[in-house]
């Protein structure tokens, strides 16, 4: 067997996921910058919130 087109698959491999990692860094920091994107998360945070709140109160109901 040859070594020799191992290691290049491996290193194509991590050049690959690294890569991935660098674009997913740089989308989110380019989303950070965008103040209407950061509005509609802190809103979309906020009803997520809100439905978990419901939903434990509502469990807590149904327990007792």
């Amino acid at each position: 067997m040859n070594t020799r087109p191992v290691v290049l698959v491996l290193l194509l491999i991590v050049l690959v996921i690294t890569s991935q990692f660098e674009w997913k860094q740089q989308i989110g920091e380019a989303a950070e910058a965008d103040p209407a994107a950061a509005r509609r998360r802190q809103q979309l945070l906020a009803r997520e919130d809100a439905v978990k709140e419901k939903v434990l109160a509502k469990s807590a109901s149904l327990s007792f």
